[in-house]
């Protein structure tokens, strides 16, 4: 578990998750993975398109947290609060943002 956050290690904890790297955050104990996403100061997540694909692709969920708040959503829902638009390729892997405000 060295690639997460002290976060991230207590939600997986209190989802009964296997930790997972490289790739999504953990493998829920159905065999579905969950990725954990967490912003601070900013006002929205960061999604990744290869992990994003992959969570789509075996029925996954985001846990969003915020401020201590979490929510868990869908990876199919993300994708609708997604839209169309292209990939930002900014950085080394493609990525896109979901507000807060869409899901909290």
């Amino acid at each position: 578990m060295l690639w997460h956050t002290r976060n991230e290690k207590r939600i997986l904890r209190s989802l009964n998750a296997r930790p997972h790297h490289p790739g999504v955050d953990g493998i829920l104990p159905n065999g579905r993975p969950v990725e954990i996403r967490e912003c601070r100061s900013d006002n929205r997540f960061r999604i990744q398109q290869d992990v994003h694909r992959q969570m789509v692709a075996n029925d996954g969920t985001y846990v969003f947290v915020n401020n201590g708040h979490t929510k868990k959503v869908p990876a199919k829902k993300v994708s609708d609060l997604m839209g169309n638009g292209s990939w930002f390729k900014d950085r080394k892997y493609p990525h896109k943002f979901v507000r807060k405000k869409q899901i909290f």
